[in-house]
């Protein structure tokens, strides 16, 4: 949690809101994953803060949530598209 939360810190991804402002923000929760390696043992975990997207509003925060993951083949596909348009 602290890596993850201090990732989100050096990204500036965090917004102060105040109390009862006009914004209302957006709930979210901690997800935690254990890798296990080939052998059964931990390998590493994994900690990731996640949006609760229901509570979402199209047009007031609906386009401002923050990913940090890219899956490779998305990458991959992107690098090719940008390299055969040139």
């Amino acid at each position: 949690m602290k890596k993850e939360t201090h990732a989100l810190i050096e990204n500036d991804k965090w917004e102060l809101v105040p109390p009862f402002g006009q914004k209302k923000s957006i709930n979210c929760k901690w997800v935690y994953k254990v890798r296990h390696n080939v052998k059964g043992t931990v390998n590493r975990l994994k900690a990731r803060l996640v949006a609760m997207a229901y509570m979402q509003t199209h047009g007031i925060n609906y386009e401002e949530t923050f990913s940090l993951v890219a899956k490779m083949a998305t990458t991959r596909m992107i690098v090719a598209l940008a390299s055969a348009k040139g």
